[in-house]
């Protein structure tokens, strides 16, 4: 392969969100970087239980709309969303979408600040963090959570093997903790790879050696990822 080959953006993200974020890449740096998308998570939707009329649903990521959408939710009820992304989501899917714009902590400070009446439904994938339900309940809320989506692993592809052991940068943006730790898990013997973190707690969980060389974004948003891959390719 020659000296100049342009870098490779791996992208381990399940299929819909690689593809959606592959899309913005392609947009963004044209012939700077081609990518890969090997996803390591795969999205099940799960049964939900019944929502009462006058409760709010809370939302940490997009896929937890899509589980209420698919069982056919009630539209029009509020929704309480950690970003914009998963707002959108919401939105689109005939709810009243309000974005906490950041991470669990904007999202909790949101719901408190907001104060609703009714009894509050954080919908979730079977691995979640920050603890909202938690927080939300011992600040008085009437809430409850619920798993509306398994995140299956799945193994590194063999062509993502590959790329990794071969003499091409690879740079593998990583959006979650439990999606550094699914990689660092599989990286084969005598593999490269510069990681990008959405936040802290990702590049936290990596391994020390992948750490080192890992940056992370300024804020847990797509763009700003954007904007992080952006200094990576650059000269």
């Amino acid at each position: 392969m020659p000296d100049n080959a342009a870098p490779l953006i791996l992208l381990t993200r399940p299929i819909a969100q690689a593809e959606r974020f592959a899309d913005l890449c392609r947009d963004a740096f044209a012939e700077k970087a081609e990518i890969l998308i090997a996803p390591m998570q795969e999205i099940v939707l799960r049964d939900l239980p019944p929502v009462p009329p006058n409760a709010a649903l809370i939302f940490t990521s997009e896929n937890g709309v899509r589980a209420y959408q698919a069982a056919g939710g009630q539209a029009g009820l509020t929704a309480y969303c950690v970003g914009d992304r998963t707002a959108r989501v919401a939105a689109e899917a005939g709810l009243q979408a309000l974005s906490a714009g950041g991470a669990a902590g904007d999202l909790v400070e949101l719901i408190r600040r907001d104060t609703p009446d009714g009894p509050l439904i954080h919908l979730h994938g079977t691995h979640v963090r920050g603890e909202i339900a938690e927080q939300l309940g011992a600040a008085g809320f009437n809430v409850a959570g619920h798993v509306a989506y398994d995140q299956r692993s799945l193994s590194l592809t063999e062509e993502a093997r590959g790329a990794l052991t071969g003499p091409r940068r690879v740079i593998v943006p990583l959006f979650s903790p439990r999606s550094a730790a699914l990689f660092a898990a599989e990286l084969p013997d005598g593999a490269t790879a510069e990681p990008i973190c959405i936040s802290v707690a990702t590049k936290a969980a990596l391994p020390l050696a992948l750490q080192s060389g890992a940056g992370v974004a300024n804020a847990p948003t797509g763009a700003a990822m954007l904007k992080a891959l952006a200094r990576q390719l650059s000269p």
